[in-house]
């Protein structure tokens, strides 16, 4: 389509157009107005006792201690949790949680296998305040600790050969995230303008379309009158015309006598 029919059809069908750009700054009041998320992450270590074979706590071939931050992940999360995402960069606000928790080990594997080779738990929690993210926070590390003390007691290990828990970053610190609201604005104003014109469009065919409609009926009704009124070729089997009744013909007879001279 021209621009010069585009610019015709917008003419024509303005209230379309104009309907259409009221609801796109409708949606762009609410997309500037609508509240953002709250969230928080943190990693929780487990570290090992250090020793001469191994003075690294944080080794990475440190099997034993992976299995355990296995267990407990399983754990608090009332059985294989299931894998959202294998970057441990991923956040909940990425994945679209904008309300609830999450306790995973980071897993740098790809698409046909897991890979964990960190004895540590990535702790999230997401939530419509700060406080509610801290609560969270603190009840998910506190269950995290409390178990991983429970196993060590039921498995009797000494204090000196127990797991040490630590955070990084050490302090729970919650964040406040509401997007980019200019992209989303940008992208709301784009849309709307296309929408806009692609439904001026379609209206305005659909109209054309209705006016031909109405003017080919009128037209087929008015020949169909014309050709009845004059005997057309509508009447009769071959379409050649009905023939004149028979009383009509004996009344046209001009043998007949009067009824006086019978």
């Amino acid at each position: 389509m021209a621009v010069e029919d585009l610019r015709g059809v917008v003419r024509r069908r303005w209230l379309v157009v104009l309907v259409g750009l009221i609801l796109t700054a409708v949606l762009g009041l609410l997309t500037l107005r609508m509240p953002g998320v709250y969230w928080a992450s943190t990693k929780v270590l487990f570290l090992v006792p250090a020793s001469e074979q191994q003075p690294n706590q944080l080794a990475p071939d440190n099997s034993s201690a992976i299995a355990f931050a296995g267990v407990i992940e399983t754990e608090i999360n009332g059985g294989v949790p299931f894998r959202r995402a294998t970057s441990p960069d991923v956040t909940l606000v990425d994945e679209g949680i904008f309300d609830g928790w999450s306790v995973l080990m980071p897993d740098t594997g790809g698409q046909w296998a897991h890979n964990f080779a960190e004895s540590s738990l990535i702790v999230q929690a997401s939530g419509p305040s700060a406080e509610v993210v801290q609560n969270r926070m603190n009840d998910l590390i506190g269950q995290i600790t409390a178990l991983v003390r429970t196993y060590e007691d039921t498995a009797h290990v000494s204090a000196d050969d127990r797991v040490d828990l630590t955070m990084a970053p050490t302090s729970v610190r919650v964040q406040y995230s509401n997007g980019s609201r200019s992209h989303a604005l940008a992208v709301i104003i784009l849309l709307g303008f296309v929408v806009s014109l692609v439904a001026s469009v379609l209206a305005d065919r659909i109209a054309v379309m209705r006016r031909r409609r109405g003017s080919r009926t009128s037209d087929s009704v008015g020949d169909a009158r014309v050709r009845d009124a004059a005997g057309g070729d509508q009447d009769g089997a071959g379409r050649e015309g009905a023939g004149t009744p028979p009383a009509v013909a004996a009344d046209r007879g001009g043998d007949r006598a009067a009824p006086g001279d019978a």
